[in-house]
């Protein structure tokens, strides 16, 4: 069972609906409702246990999810994406960091309605982790 934790934001209120329908429509996509029902109410947060184990062995941590909120402004949803809109792949969108900088992210590319989770880093590119954030978040551990 995973716990969510203050992260980026200390005590977070629920993300407003149209705030949600601002990052969305920025980002021209509809995010998931499993992600939503998380997302919304603990932004910012820290999973506890937050550990991943990636398809090659390694173990790497979800630093936060991204937020809704206009500050901390480099967690926000929105903002995070436009230092990285040019290495990723279209209709890829970031949705939490990892303890290096790398990002979590949800691949629209295929399935517009029912994005995958893949984890995009720097050094090793893209790879597949879920079929969708409940799955994504089935895989962490300690």
């Amino acid at each position: 069972m995973v716990a969510w934790h203050d992260g980026v934001i200390s005590n977070p209120s629920l993300a407003s609906d149209t705030a949600v329908r601002e990052a969305a429509r920025a980002l021209r996509v509809r995010f998931p409702a499993d992600f939503l029902a998380v997302a919304r109410l603990h932004q910012g947060a820290v999973p506890i246990p937050g550990n991943i184990t990636l398809p090659d062995g390694a173990v790497t941590a979800v630093q936060n999810l991204l937020h809704f909120e206009a500050a901390p402004g480099m967690q926000n949803i929105v903002a995070r994406m436009f230092p990285v809109a040019g290495v990723l792949d279209k209709g890829v969108i970031p949705f939490a960091e990892d303890i290096g900088g790398d990002l979590f992210c949800f691949n629209y590319r295929q399935t517009p309605d029912a994005p995958t989770v893949v984890f995009w880093s720097v050094d090793t590119g893209m790879v597949e982790l879920a079929a969708n954030f409940t799955e994504f978040v089935a895989l962490l551990h300690d």
